[in-house]
């Protein structure tokens, strides 16, 4: 049995020490996150998704398990902030970036190499899929909560189709299914190109954080928005996975990326659509989830592979 200290040591550890390591780089050069998040968004992270579900094991019980708690955890923990954040009376304007920082999952850039070192080959594959739905909602229900409104459905609509993602999950399944092979060389390269994901992810995660800055002005709020991504989130899990009779490393990765922290996509979100106001109040909450998440996922990750 593994205890929680040594699965901070082992699987988290390493994570914070990349993200470290590019803070403190960051500083001194001052690097500019923008040209390597447009390379995983636009090539590293679909030639992973789609090398990874063309040679994953997942059945198509497995797939849809995974999209269901994706999908049934996003929205039920941000009906939870909605009811909080009405309960606290929070100023109107904090209420739909509060949901918008409990909703967004950062499943990508921690939740895939977190599930990767936990659970091999095979949690990265399950991840991934996780990863893909929580992106959608982003870019759909993340625009309108952000914007509160001023952002059309076929805009929403527009930005998640804008990119290659959602081909390369098409693409992937494709392959899956019909036990197709590409070329060797393009299959190398999709091979090699999605290795740089993680640490790619890693980097921006490191450019990004070192950038974002606290604010104690709603402490108690952050502080509320913190403890349901960490805690509130995952609990709903639970139950679902037992409703679907999930079990093996399907369940550990459902559970583990229910309760990722915030993703910084919230901030980015929160900057484009909403006030300054807005984007501090995400950015506290991105810090302090993040750095809150050593405990409560190494605590988690100690019951799940127990």
């Amino acid at each position: 049995m593994s205890t929680t200290v040594e699965i901070a040591y082992n699987l988290i550890a390493p994570i914070f020490l990349m993200v470290g390591a590019v803070m403190l780089l960051d500083r001194r050069l001052h690097i500019d996150p923008r040209p390597l998040s447009k390379l995983v968004v636009y090539l590293f992270t679909p030639c992973m998704v789609l090398d990874g579900i063309a040679r994953s094991d997942l059945t198509g019980s497995e797939t849809g398990q995974l999209v269901l708690v994706a999908l049934a955890v996003s929205l039920l923990v941000a009906l939870a902030a909605w009811i909080v954040a009405r309960a606290a009376r929070l100023e109107r304007h904090l209420v739909s970036v509060f949901v918008l920082s409990v909703m967004v999952i950062n499943a990508g850039n921690y939740g895939i190499p977190l599930n990767r070192f936990a659970f091999g080959e095979a949690g990265e594959a399950r991840a991934l899929i996780f990863f893909v739905i929580t992106v959608a909602l982003s870019n759909t229900f993340g625009v309108f909560l952000a914007s509160s409104g001023t952002v059309s459905t076929r805009r929403a609509l527009r930005n998640v189709f804008s990119v290659p993602l959602p081909y390369a999950v098409v693409a992937g399944f494709a392959l899956n299914g019909a036990n197709g092979t590409v070329p060797l060389p393009l299959e190398r390269a999709l091979s090699v190109m999605g290795q740089a994901a993680i640490p790619a992810m890693l980097t921006v995660l490191g450019l990004q954080l070192s950038r974002a800055k606290f604010n104690g002005n709603h402490l108690w709020p952050v502080l509320m928005a913190a403890g349901m991504r960490l805690i509130v989130s995952p609990l709903i899990a639970v139950p679902l996975v037992a409703l679907l009779d999930m079990d093996g490393v399907t369940r550990q990765v459902s559970l583990v990326q229910a309760a990722m922290p915030t993703a910084v996509v919230g901030g980015v979100l929160a900057t484009e659509f909403g006030g300054n106001e807005d984007a501090q109040f995400i950015t506290s909450v991105i810090l302090l989830s993040t750095a809150l998440s050593l405990l409560t996922l190494s605590v988690l990750l100690s019951l799940v592979m127990a």
